[in-house]
This record gives C-alpha cells, structure tokens and sequence, in this order.
C-alpha cells in the first residue's frame, strides 16, 4: 500500500538511506514501495543520543534503516536495555521495554520506534524530577 507523505517547506525526510529535504512550497510524495521512511522530528541522532533512551531509540532507528546490520544492532540493543534495568529498575520500564522488545522480535522497527518514544518520554519525566 502506497504512503503518501505531505512535507512543509525545509522539512527532510529519510526514505531508505536516502535524506530528502523540500527544497519549495508544501510538497507531496507518494511512496510506492516498502522502505524505512522517517520524518527529521523523529530521527535521533548518535550525537543527540545522550540519554540510555536516546541511545536505545538510536539502536532502534539503525536496525529499522540498516537490516543487513540488525544482528550488530542486536548486541547493543541488550547491552543498553541491561544498564537501563540497572538504572531503572521500574515494572513499568520493564513493561514498555518488553513491548518494544516484542516489536523488534516481529521485525517491526517502526514500532518499535513508536513504543520507544513512550519509554523517551517517561524517561524526560524522571530526568525533570531529579533534584539539580
């Protein structure tokens, strides 16, 4: 099924391993078949990544866009999660990582990607909770 993407002005956009910017006025595109399509706001960088979250994400992010590399992927993934339990040691961590974990077993990055943004969020809360 096509994806039909509507990008403002200036706005970049990863379509495989490709970034693509709107060089003009609001634009259309059609996607016709399956590639890893992400918008800018929900790329996060290797140097943005500085939160055990953040990198998480990222790990995420490069299984979703480089398959042929998941298994590398993989073996940071875990090393991440295991200091995220250490430093989180919360059932409701445990319950979201279990869930983004799932959407990485099924091969579905993308949800995976969706599921860690709720994991990101709860995490900026703690974060703003801690006493500067």
């Amino acid at each position: 099924m096509p994806l039909k993407l509507t990008l403002k002005p200036d706005e970049k956009v990863l379509i495989g391993t490709a970034v693509l910017t709107n060089a003009g006025q609001k634009c259309e595109i059609i996607i016709q078949n399956t590639v890893p399509v992400l918008r800018e706001r929900d790329i996060i960088t290797a140097e943005n990544a500085d939160t055990i979250v953040k990198k998480i994400y990222h790990v995420i992010l490069n299984m979703y866009v480089e398959p042929k590399n998941e298994p590398e992927y993989h073996e940071v993934y875990f090393k991440l999660v295991k200091q995220m339990f250490n430093t989180f040691p919360d059932q409701v961590v445990l319950a979201m990582i279990m869930e983004v974990s799932q959407k990485i077993l099924e091969g579905n990055h993308y949800q995976a990607l969706k599921k860690c943004k709720k994991l990101l969020n709860f995490e900026a809360e703690l974060l703003a909770n801690v006493p500067g």
